[in-house]
């Protein structure tokens, strides 16, 4: 139902419709509100939350229903009142509103009120109902506003024998406000109308309700005073109601119909809508960017209203004469699209059907200060017909499907009350809703996604305007911010594409997140920010912060600003660096600022009070390079991190090196008057290259205490030393810094390092020479740090580079995103007409068991080396699983204990279920306890998961073998039951699935259980052929029990362990997300007293 929000209509998407012309129930070839109820999904589906009914009262339909014969009726042709109360009812129940026309200026000259006036006596009550006259000389400043149909606005009446005021149309004579009778009479009008549900009334025409000899009898002040009267007695009744004033002004003429916020809530921004047309048509931004500065504040709880055109028409008033004839030149060349000062054309038609402009076009409706309002017909580029009179061509039926009278209709095609549009490019064969809703791509769809990212939002609704200039006149960009939320909104008016700069100096350090994709920009820096918009393209950014931005995003590229740069002296070499004054001020000024920008550095939480250069290399005459191990010591007592930070000497000045470069210079070098630069050894090419040179050639290198070593796997191919190499980072550094060699070979530096068997290179090596598995990247080097006591310390493996489409887990949520998103434009009935939706996506993840069977049938191979050689589970192993499990469930609920009051309700109620449930927990952990386990135990990955395969074509790779990071190495090489690789992957199918849902749930929140149901699907699929692969590969493989039953058990065992781990991750890292392993705890757990599943 509907929310308690007084300013609801700020964050509302309008959608403007005849009655008439949107469905015809009954097949008398007009639409009614039954029809109307009918479509209410579909206007749920599209993503408004307001509906503006055009007139729909009793009326002689001469100015299609703004000429009233009966206020507090509804005309029979449309329905009854029981059906517009039940239209109502469905609208609210679908959250949304209802606005309906108050058209108080005037009535249809069949109305009783006037009908009783001209036949009153003059002078008297009933007469004085409506403004009268002797003569037609009076009020001769007034213009005329229909100036191709009327020639005064004054008209004789022959009963009354006087003439009658009229603004609009001589049949549509002016109500007399001076009267208190009048204002009365449209007060109960209003209350009739609100006292059924009504949630909203466009006061029309309003700033001619008064009238004063010597005015031009607009905007007069008693006119004011009549509006406050009636917004008196709308607040006196009734809540979250609003007005909207149809003021066709100046700017800050209208300001006035806001007056101190106790005249309308809303008023349309007239000037604004015909501006953006010209400024496309010009290709220069000047005409929106003027109007917008002329446009005066506003009361905080007042709105503009933001059209592209007042509905039937583009409004050509609020320009000047050679504005008008410009527009008229540009989009209505054929006269027949002209009437009276405007322009009777559909959107899609004034843009000629360019479907980059309609886009641009919506684009500034939905992004500038205000509340947009759509017209029926324009999400899906309807057109119109300028051979039908009168502004009929722009009130066609809606085109719903390609069958007869485009599915608006039952009726005979001449029952109609106007033909539908049947020409080649609009017509409802080309045009309709059906086919478009099975269009990914169509307009249709793109204007759902454009108004959920819109809705998403808050600051586009309620947010202020900040102007931009850029140098570049066709670029129009602002700015919208609401709370701590920024929204830049940048649009290329040009038919080309268009470079610009801007300023956001204001905003540095930010991250542009373009808002349709969640796409990560560059980071904002001191300079001017520049970007390529294609032609009559347009982009939304989020301006984030890099520290809050959401895991949905991909990654954002950092920007490192370094402190002003100490100056080392540079006369005996290396000498300088690593010995005496040099050292003492690399330790002391230098490292501690460099390591605390680097995202390898985890000991941010602590304080660091000092940095040891530990050990070094010994320097040689032919290398600029020294590799380095810096001891950093925390303030916790006995904390010391080792990090590996190979240094590397460049002569050249600071400001010559390259940018990419530049977050890796560590301080200045100076040797007499020449200027280098000490680096991050990691971004220098020829460190890199003469990496590969040591271990191909089997280097040792002396160190000050201790030896390097460069070792080569039998894989290393000695023959590959191309004679300039194209050497890249790649990735995002994280614990470690990755750098690609001609698309040849990775080079992986470890940053923080440590002492003993590093167990990536050694299951590298044993895949690699020993068991020769195929589907993992060969390792085909390493370089160690060997301590005096024989103790190795590796620094960094080399990988064969395998070209891939990136890893599984970017893979699932590319899927998943594009299937949900499918999901969220495609009737209900045939996204779950389709159960076999995911057949490729699954023989993918089929071929993915089938790998991670191989890979664990090579660790269980007979070998001699201890390290590998698979063992018996024993009894003992069992009871330590066993343990392992108890004790992460005891960790986990002793966590969530103390946080329960800050959890969500859903993710609360089932958090307090586990702990009110402690003792059957453990209980059925127990219950997962196979007697015995016949099979082996093995050295496993340790850390399987999506983001640990590649994606290869139509097959997958196995990476990262480090084990879980968290533990320490000795922990890491246990051998294991493989079927905790196999739990740890199908928990990162429902990660996948719960952070795929999230995402699209902001943005589509209605469909959230056709969401959730599918997502699931999805997970249970997966999981499903994954385990299909595995099984058939495994097949005889020692380490996989046969025994199915003890394969679930261990499973399920497993997966508890790793969901009580992720319970007390996601409360210390990732509150927002605990809903996964919550709900994953209760699966298992407590299937029975399982509900809804509760999206991060």
């Amino acid at each position: 139902m509907l929310a308690d929000d007084p300013l609801w209509y700020k964050d509302a998407i309008i959608y403007e419709v005849h009655v008439k012309a949107f469905y015809d129930s009954n097949g008398d070839g007009l639409g009614d509100f039954v029809g109307l109820t009918e479509k209410l999904d579909y206007l749920q589906d599209l993503g408004i939350t307001a509906i503006w009914l055009l007139p729909f009262y009793p009326s002689p339909l001469r100015d299609d229903g703004y000429d009233i014969s009966d206020y507090t009726a509804v005309n029979p042709a449309y329905g009854t009142m029981r059906d517009f109360s039940r239209f109502v009812r469905e609208a609210h129940r679908r959250n949304i509103r209802v606005i309906t026309e108050l058209v108080i200026n005037h009535t249809s000259d069949q109305h009783p009120w006037f009908q009783r006036a001209r036949r009153a006596r003059p002078g008297s009550s009933y007469r004085n109902w409506y403004v009268w006259s002797d003569t037609d000389q009076r009020y001769a400043g007034t213009r005329i506003i229909f100036r191709d149909t009327e020639t005064s606005n004054w008209a004789w009446d022959p009963v009354a024998k006087q003439y009658y005021w009229h603004r609009f149309f001589s049949h549509q004579p002016d109500l007399n406000f001076d009267n208190p009778q009048v204002v009365r009479a449209v007060i109960n009008v209003m209350r009739f109308w609100l006292d059924l549900g009504v949630d909203g009334l466009r006061l029309d025409a309003i700033p001619y309700l008064c009238e004063r000899e010597g005015t031009n009898n607009e905007n007069l002040p008693e006119t004011h005073e009549v509006i406050r009267k009636l917004r008196h007695a709308l607040d006196e009744r009734h809540k979250n109601r609003m007005f909207i004033a149809e003021a066709n002004q100046w700017p800050e003429d209208v300001q006035q119909y806001f007056g101190d916020g106790d005249e309308c809530h809303m008023a349309y921004h007239f000037p604004l809508m015909p501006r953006m047309y010209m400024a496309i048509a010009q290709e220069d931004r000047h005409a929106i960017t003027d109007i917008l500065r002329q446009t005066p504040e506003i009361p905080e709880t007042c709105q503009w209203g933001i059209f592209l055109r007042n509905h039937d028409e583009l409004t050509l008033e609020m320009v000047t004469d050679s504005e008008r004839d410009y527009l008229w030149n540009t989009y209505a060349a054929d006269p027949r699209a002209r009437l009276n000062l405007g322009i009777r054309r559909r959107l899609a038609p004034l843009m000629e059907n360019d479907r980059r402009k309609i886009e641009l076009m919506n684009s500034l409706l939905l992004s500038m200060p205000g509340t947009p309002i759509l017209y029926y017909g324009d999400e899906i580029g309807m057109g119109d017909n300028i051979f039908l009179g009168d502004r009929n061509g722009v009130r066609t039926p809606m085109q719903w499907t390609p069958d007869r009278n485009g599915g608006f209709s039952r009726a005979d095609p001449a029952q109609l009350y106007l033909p539908p549009l049947m020409d080649p490019v609009y017509g409802y064969q080309a045009i309709n809703v059906e086919a478009q809703s099975r269009s990914p791509s169509s307009l249709l769809n793109w204007t759902k996604r454009m108004i959920a990212v819109r809705q998403a939002r808050k600051v586009f609704g309620r947010g202020s305007l900040k102007l931009i200039y850029p140098k570049n006149r066709r670029i129009l960009a602002y700015l919208r911010e609401y709370d701590d939320e920024t929204v830049l909104c940048v649009a290329n008016l040009s038919r080309y594409p268009q470079p610009v700069e801007l300023d956001l100096s204001h905003y540095r350090g930010q991250v542009p997140v373009e808002l349709t994709g969640r796409v990560l920009f560059s980071q904002i820096g001191a300079g001017p920010y520049v970007l390529t918009c294609p032609g009559y393209a347009f982009y939304w950014f989020l301006l984030a912060d890099p520290a809050k931005l959401r895991d949905d995003f991909m990654a954002a590229p950092d920007t490192v600003v370094m402190p002003e740069y100490v100056t080392i002296i540079w006369s005996r070499g290396w000498s300088d660096v690593v010995e005496g004054r040099g050292k003492a001020m690399i330790e002391r000024d230098v490292l501690p600022a460099y390591l605390l920008q680097q995202r390898w550095f985890s000991g941010k939480d602590v304080v660091l009070q000092s940095c040891v250069v530990a050990t070094t290399s010994t320097p040689a005459a032919d290398r600029n390079w020294l590799l380095t191990l810096v001891e950093a010591r925390l303030s916790e007592p006995g904390s010391t991190q080792r990090y590996f930070l190979p240094l590397a000497a460049q002569w050249k000045a600071v400001n010559s090196v390259t940018p990419s470069c530049q977050p890796y210079i560590i301080a200045k070098l100076r040797q007499g008057p020449r200027e280098g630069v000490l680096l991050d050894a990691a971004s220098v090419d020829e460190f890199i290259v003469d990496l590969l040179d040591h271990i191909g050639a089997a280097r040792m290198i002396p160190a000050t205490n201790g030896t390097f070593k460069f070792t080569p796997t039998r894989a290393f191919d000695r023959s590959f030393r191309p004679e300039q190499p194209t050497v890249r980072l790649v990735g995002r550094e994280q614990t470690n810094t990755s750098i690609l060699v001609e698309d040849y070979v990775v080079v992986k530096l470890y940053r923080a390092v440590h002492p003993g068997i590093q167990p990536e290179i050694e299951m590298g090596r044993f895949l690699t020479d020993d068991a020769q598995f195929a589907n993992t990247p060969p390792v085909l080097g390493t370089v160690e740090h060997v301590g005096d006591d024989g103790t190795p310390t590796a620094l960094a493996i080399v990988h064969g580079f395998v070209r891939n489409q990136g890893d599984g887990w970017s893979q699932a949520m590319t899927y998943l995103g594009q299937f949900l998103d499918e999901c969220a434009l495609l009737p209900v009935e045939e996204v779950e007409a389709r159960p076999d939706r995911h057949a490729l996506y699954l023989t993918g993840m089929h071929q993915l068991g089938r790998r991670t069977a191989e890979m664990h049938r090579a660790l269980a191979i007979d070998t001699e080396d201890p390290a590998f050689r698979p063992e018996p589970v024993t009894a003992q192993d069992i009871d330590q699983w066993r343990a392992a499990a108890h004790e992460e469930a005891e960790r986990a609920l002793a966590a969530l204990a103390p946080r329960l009051a800050s959890l969500d309700p859903d993710a609360r109620r089932d958090a307090e279920f586990l702990i009110a449930h402690r003792d059957q927990i453990f209980a059925r952990i127990d219950d997962q306890i196979p007697d015995r386990v016949a099979a082996t135990k093995t050295r496993i990955h340790g850390d399987f998961h999506l983001g640990q395969v590649l994606v290869v074509q139509q097959d997958f790779f196995i990476i990262d073998f480090e084990g879980e990071p968290h533990k320490a190495f000795e922990q890491r090489r246990v051998k294991h039951s493989p079927l905790r690789d196999v739990a740890g992957l199908l928990r990162s199918f429902d990660y996948a699935a719960w952070a795929a849902l999230s995402r699209v749930v902001q943005d589509h929140p209605h469909r959230r259980e056709l969401f959730e149901r599918q997502a699931m699907i999805w997970r249970d699929q997966a999981s499903a052929a994954f385990l299909r692969g595995y099984a058939e590969a495994c097949q005889g493989c020692r380490s996989v029990p046969a025994d199915e039953g003890t394969v679930h058990k261990l499973l399920v065992l497993f997966m508890l362990e790793k969901i009580f781990y992720e319970l007390r991750y996601e409360l210390a890292n990732r509150p927002n997300w605990i809903g996964i392993p919550l709900s994953g705890a209760m699966k298992f757990l407590f299937p029975e007293s399982l509900g809804a599943g509760h999206a991060p």
